[in-house]
């Protein structure tokens, strides 16, 4: 008997210290990653955190440690063992005196295993409804024919390349967004954080959403980097697959999508991806691979090559600095082969939570991520300038854009910008021999980015539509300004049989081009 009190005593606090966890996780994220959705959480979850900077644990360790500890006490005083009880209990944190109220505690006491299963239940209930898993099981189940009735494949259209086809590069900014430009010109700030950024989209092409600099507004399925990757390359948002596949393998990674790489590698281009991380994370070397059979630079190149040592990794593999110089050298290398080519890569110092601080940065704001900013704006200008002075510059285009919004803690925004300001992703394109007939006072997402990366090379789209992307160089509307932003954000976050059956399956380009056959 008395075994059994002591096993049930130990179940109970362990089933109470699971709920603590539950209930600070909940309040940790809830705080710090308002905007984003559950959507983007679970994509992870289940298809790996390998790559993941030590920092982002280290910084959600430290954010919870405190509530957890406090909700864990909180959750034990009722079943405590005390000869003497009182109601009355009198908590110590960081200097703060807290006076809680506790029950009689002999029934919960006595049914302690009841009490702790309750509590596990409610700490459940209260991450469904927090956290956005509720309103994401209600999309699971609506079904919308957005994607059904209007996805354009690339094997559907005539897509037609210039005679001298156009070496193309792709610059992605982790988490670069406009907020940080001046709000005279376009942004949130009343000062400027990144000026070059400024200078370079005022002086180049720029699709905004206003008559100022601007860019794309956040849409479902896109609000991370994954997706942002995929979105603007595929025209189409990233979705948890709900069949059973996933995105573990190059061999079906989004395996009915025909993309970017797709379209380029079929046209003989070399293509190279470049990332200061483990490209597996996310599987986005699954995706790179699958799609266009893309060379991976990443931070286990650079460790087997011998340009770092495996100790000498920092953030989330090597800074910024590394990876402009090594930008800089396998574009050497590119152009110097007989093909056009097609070259990416994607930043890692502004990343969430703060960013990271590399020799150089100038401390010229009050906040370290301000100044992480301010130093890659200024990266990114010399990499555009050394651009410019290569012979291979005169037959390249080159594309600046944010991958997402950034995930900062939403206060860092909301204490700088004004109120209205509408938060969008960076976007310049550089030396295209094609001029917009509208670049301002544009609505657009990321999935508009995929035909227009091509048109911006000087590739004629029939229709002027891929995905669910519209050519912005083009008149033709935007699914955004033919149906509105909300309604066109509600629709892709439903749940698609088109996408499902479609997008994900494996043989479906296959089937398509034995249809054709």
């Amino acid at each position: 008997m008395k075994k059994n009190k002591v096993i049930i005593s130990i179940l109970s606090i362990f089933i109470l210290f699971i709920t603590s966890i539950i209930f600070s996780a909940t309040i940790y994220i809830n705080e710090n990653f308002a905007n984003q959705s559950v959507d983007e959480m679970l994509y992870y979850l289940f298809n790996g955190l390998d790559g993941t900077s030590s920092d982002v644990f280290i910084n959600a360790i430290g954010k919870s440690l405190v509530p957890f500890l406090f909700l864990l006490l909180l959750l034990l005083l009722p079943i405590m063992p005390l000869r003497k009880r009182s109601n009355i209990v009198e908590v110590k944190i960081r200097g703060y005196k807290f006076t809680l109220t506790i029950f009689p505690n002999k029934l919960f006491y006595k049914f302690k295993l009841v009490y702790a299963s309750f509590m596990l239940v409610l700490s459940g209930v209260v991450s469904y409804n927090l956290l956005g898993i509720k309103e994401y099981y209600n999309r699971l189940n609506s079904y919308s024919s957005i994607i059904d009735n209007n996805y354009v494949s690339g094997t559907d259209v005539s897509i037609t390349f210039p005679d001298i086809k156009r070496n193309l590069i792709i610059l992605y900014i982790e988490s670069g967004e406009n907020a940080v430009i001046n709000k005279e010109n376009g942004g949130g700030w009343d000062y400027s954080v990144i000026p070059e950024l400024e200078s370079i989209a005022l002086e180049n092409i720029n699709f905004s959403n206003s008559d100022k600099i601007g860019g794309a507004l956040p849409i479902a399925g896109t609000g991370w980097t994954v997706g942002g990757l995929v979105a603007t390359t595929s025209g189409i948002p990233l979705k948890i697959p709900v069949n059973g596949n996933d995105f573990t393998s190059s061999n079906n990674f989004l395996a009915g999508a025909y993309t970017l790489g797709d379209i380029l590698h079929k046209e003989g281009y070399n293509q190279e991806v470049m990332f200061g991380s483990d490209a597996a994370f996310g599987g986005r070397s699954n995706y790179y691979t699958k799609h266009g059979n893309y060379e991976i630079f990443d931070v286990k190149t650079a460790i087997s090559e011998g340009k770092i040592h495996e100790s000498e990794q920092v953030w989330w593999g090597f800074d910024d600095t590394h990876l402009f110089e090594w930008a800089k050298e396998e574009i050497t290398e590119l152009a110097s082969l007989d093909k056009p080519f097609n070259f990416s890569f994607l930043t890692a110092n502004t990343h969430f939570p703060d960013g990271f601080v590399e020799s150089g940065t100038e401390n010229l704001f009050e906040t370290q991520y301000e100044n992480v900013f301010a130093f890659s704006a200024k990266q990114i200008s010399d990499f555009v300038t050394w651009l410019k002075n290569q012979e291979l510059y005169k037959n390249t285009t080159l594309i600046i854009m944010g991958d997402h919004h950034s995930m900062q803690d939403p206060d860092f925004f909301t204490s700088h910008m004004y109120d209205g300001y509408d938060r969008t992703i960076y976007n310049a394109i550089i030396n295209s021999p094609v001029k917009p007939i509208n670049s301002k006072n544009r609505l657009f997402t990321s999935l508009d980015m995929y035909p227009t990366i091509l048109a911006s090379i000087g590739v004629t789209i029939e229709g002027n539509r891929l995905g669910l992307g519209t050519n912005l160089f083009s008149n033709r509307k935007t699914f955004v300004e033919e149906l509105g932003h909300s309604y066109f954000d509600e629709e892709l976050a439903k749940n698609s049989k088109f996408y499902n059956e479609r997008i994900l399956r494996d043989d479906y380009l296959d089937l398509i081009k034995k249809a054709k056959e």
